[in-house]
């Protein structure tokens, strides 16, 4: 019988218990800082800056001290330290708070690093909370998320994440496979005995579902990836269409010039805004027309460069006019967008362009713009997830379940075709071992280097 994945941790993944620090709060003056320091020999160092007043506290009890180097003493804060059975890095770990001047913090991190600590690199502390065992990889992705979401939407997504909401569809995932697997290998390993089998047909059925759960799960990035780290929106069109007035009411006060000249608008105009729990970045561009001069024409070509990438656009259409509209419309075909109907109030308004109808607005008075701000959220991330639904927003956990899903796919193949049971059996490991990959139990060094890399220091 072949053997499962293991369940531990790579071996060919490098780790080590050195004593690592780092502040992890944002650089600048505040209130407070916290320096973080976990790993081997860490009361040792902290003998050598820290003057706990009354004693060393015990663990995960903050107390007041004095911190010093050669010079002597050069601020107070308080100190937890926290045993490796009860720390986030599952080492041991301590917190050690301080004046939010960076003059002390950076004195405070220097007497640590003579004290036998280097600073860390970028996620090292969750990077060793997952090889120490205290999170998968998914929930150390939630961190990530966690930290970077732009909008309350966000942070639940990821909060979702930390309470092992990906982690609980891989276990289900793991389940069923499981359970395929082991069926399969029954019907090879004894296939003369007289046992009773599960029919194919049923077989079939329960790997079906499991592939489209998969792929459910995977359709849903675009949503994920929008809640946590928003979205480009690009107003495109042709001069006077009103785009530099859109802009100025989905953001709610002027950033761009608005003039009855054609051709105002020459440069990209940026703004970040919130529209329906969704941060969007909206990029107002030149408009579009020909027999421009050369500066125009710069900035023609610089708005379609900067919004090649744009998640979607919104492609601004004189509604008493929209023939001037044709280029636009004929360049942006194929792209995800929104047609508006600006200057809807204006006489011989239409509200259809080539068939298509669009969103009416009227930049002047407000018509329609609350509506096109939720149309906005709605062709970004869809129906809004709530409640127990599960959000992917991770690049790396999407595509392996879509690699899961092909496995799942190709096992069904092999099933319902001439390859039989051995290599439907192979195919479904193939997805057995994706899950590993997914959730870290068997993740190669780069892609740890890769993810990890992505967090800031002190986290």
């Amino acid at each position: 019988m072949r053997s499962t994945p293991s369940t531990a941790r790579s071996s060919s993944i490098a780790h080590s218990d050195a004593l690592i620090v780092a502040s992890a709060t944002p650089w600048g003056r505040s209130a407070i800082a916290v320096v973080r320091v976990s790993g081997a020999g860490l009361r040792r160092a902290l003998a050598q800056v820290c003057a706990p007043k009354g004693g060393w506290p015990p663990p995960r009890r903050a107390r007041l001290c004095d911190w010093f180097d050669e010079r002597g003493v050069f601020d107070e804060g308080l100190l937890t330290i926290f045993p490796g059975s009860r720390s986030y890095t599952g080492e041991p770990l301590a917190e050690l708070s301080c004046h939010g001047n960076p003059v002390i913090v950076e004195r405070l991190l220097a007497a640590l690093v003579g004290a036998g600590a280097r600073v860390a690199e970028p996620g090292e502390f969750t990077r060793r909370a997952f090889l120490n065992g205290r999170m998968d990889l998914t929930r150390a992705e939630a961190v990530l998320q966690a930290i970077s979401a732009a909008t309350p939407a966000g942070v639940e997504l990821a909060r979702a994440g930390l309470d092992g909401a990906v982690a609980a569809l891989v276990d289900t995932l793991r389940d069923g496979l499981t359970d395929a697997i082991a069926e399969l290998e029954a019907r090879l390993d004894h296939p003369t005995e007289d046992l009773t089998f599960e029919d194919d047909g049923a077989l079939v059925a329960r790997l079906g579902a499991l592939g489209s759960s998969t792929n459910a799960a995977a359709a849903t990035f675009q949503a994920g990836r929008v809640l946590v780290d928003g979205a480009t929106v690009a107003l495109v069109g042709p001069v006077n269409a009103g785009k530099s007035s859109l802009f100025n009411a989905l953001g709610g006060s002027t950033r761009a010039l608005v003039s009855p000249k054609p051709g105002t608008t020459r440069d990209v105009v940026e703004r970040r805004v919130v529209l329906d729990s969704v941060a969007v970045t909206l990029l107002d561009t030149a408009g579009e027309r020909d027999g421009t001069d050369d500066l125009e024409a710069e900035g023609i070509a610089l708005g379609r460069a900067l919004t090649a990438d744009a998640d979607l656009l919104l492609v601004i259409i004189p509604a008493h006019a929209p023939a001037r509209a044709a280029e636009t419309l004929a360049r942006t075909a194929g792209r995800p967008r929104l047609l508006v109907g600006n200057h809807a109030d204006r006489p011989g308004a239409q509200a259809r362009v080539d068939g298509q109808p669009m969103l009416m607005t009227c930049a002047r008075t407000g018509e329609g713009v609350d509506a096109l701000r939720a149309a906005i959220a709605e062709a970004l991330v869809g129906e809004q997830p709530g409640g127990a639904r599960l959000v992917i927003a991770s690049q790396r956990q999407r595509d392996l379940l879509l690699e899961v899903a092909h496995a799942v796919e190709a096992g069904i193949e092999a099933l319902t075709g001439d390859a039989g049971w051995a290599v439907a059996a192979e195919e479904l490991y193939g997805a057995l071992g994706r899950l590993d990959h997914l959730d870290g139990r068997d993740t190669r060094e780069a892609v740890l280097d890769r993810l990890f890399s992505r967090f800031c220091i002190g986290k």
